[in-house]
């Protein structure tokens, strides 16, 4: 690593480790305080049962705030270095404004690595130990529940799958049902029905549909009432849930992959579409912290020196734009109306086009 390298990157380690923290604060006090609060306050939980809860949640949201301070310590540096007129020695000396960006943009991928790092191996399981702790807790799953997944077992290759479109836990009624059952990694059997008790261990579905796999293909026979064991009461259903947030991208491939062994008629599509763009968000969204990167290093490449106030005055006004079409987005893909793939990944379309317009402006 050259002398430039090593003083452009000092430069920008600063404001990154300031911006790492700044926004963590800030997103723990505007979203994690106000819950932990709430499961105190309302629900009654113990203190320190919820602050460990919580504290399993910081990884994600150190996660989140990568991309974010990537921003602000490109733009810092980059503005402290064009403030003082070093930029324009560099270029005086031979060191054109393309080898200077080009450093940033090596930093803006290290910082994309760690993110998918921290999304991979560290997040899905800190996001999986606080919702099984705050679920110990409750002991029963969420009354009038939108919806109700889990698979039997809990980790890898499913052996029975149980999906309801709403879920009552305190009169056990289930809406729109289906139960799927594998044997190995095939599709086996399928019950459907749009009415259903869970007592115990077993669903009792009426006025549904059963459908089998044959040789060849398959073969649906209609029933007034079937019941199905599946190995589990409801408050234990809290127990195994697991939400696609909670799994890596092998648990997300598996559960994509179960599902699209099921009959199409059969299959929910809304929650084939939502794993789908968990899948592409999860390797998506790392590579913001590039765009966010180009975007800073042109916005610094500025005569004037930027005051901190003012770079996390910018920064969280472009972040603030950049999540607002994410989320825009999120809605419309998790609906079905845009591919799961276009709905991840163009936002980052549109921040790198930004970028990227800005740095050629920049170096003219």
């Amino acid at each position: 690593m050259r002398k430039l390298d090593r003083y452009v990157i000092r430069e920008m380690l600063g404001p990154f480790l300031f911006g790492v923290g700044a926004f963590v604060i800030v997103l723990v006090s505007i979203d994690l305080l106000y819950d932990a609060l709430k499961l105190i306050v309302r629900q009654g939980y113990p203190a320190d049962v919820v602050a460990k809860a919580f504290l399993y949640r910081i990884p994600q949201t150190i996660a989140l705030t990568l991309p974010m301070a990537t921003m602000f310590s490109s733009l810092m540096a980059i503005g402290r270095l064009s403030g003082d007129g070093e930029i324009t020695a560099m270029r005086a000396g031979g060191v054109g404004f393309v080898r200077i960006v080009t450093i940033v943009i090596i930093a803006g991928l290290v910082v994309t690595g760690v993110a998918f790092a921290f999304n991979e191996g560290i997040v899905p399981h800190a996001n999986a130990a606080s919702r099984r702790l705050l679920k110990e807790m409750s002991g029963q799953v969420v009354a009038d529940q939108d919806y109700l997944y889990f698979q039997i077992p809990a980790q890898g290759r499913p052996q029975r799958i149980v999906y309801a479109r709403h879920f009552d836990a305190r009169s056990k009624q289930l809406k729109d049902v289906w139960i799927a059952e594998f044997h190995g990694e095939t599709f086996q059997e399928m019950w459907e029905a749009e009415q259903a008790v869970w007592q115990q261990e077993t669903i009792t579905l009426k006025q549904g549909t059963h459908t089998t796999q044959t040789a060849i293909g398959p073969r649906e026979e209609k029933f007034t009432q079937a019941q199905c064991n599946v190995g589990i009461a409801p408050w234990e259903a809290a127990q195994i849930r697991k939400e696609p947030e909670d799994m890596t991208l092998t648990e997300l491939r598996e559960r994509i992959a179960s599902y699209q062994q099921i009959a199409a008629p059969a299959r929910p599509h809304t929650q084939l579409t939502i794993f789908w763009e968990h899948y592409h968000i999860r390797l998506a969204a790392p590579w913001c912290a590039l765009g966010f990167a180009l975007i800073g290093v042109a916005l610094g490449q500025r005569p004037q020196r930027t005051s901190t106030g003012v770079g996390l005055g910018v920064s969280l006004t472009i972040i603030l734009a950049y999540y607002i079409i994410f989320n825009i987005l999120r809605v419309i893909g998790e609906q079905g109306t845009l591919s799961p793939v276009i709905a991840a990944w163009l936002p980052n379309a549109i921040l790198f086009t930004v970028g990227g317009g800005l740095l050629i402006e920049a170096a003219r």
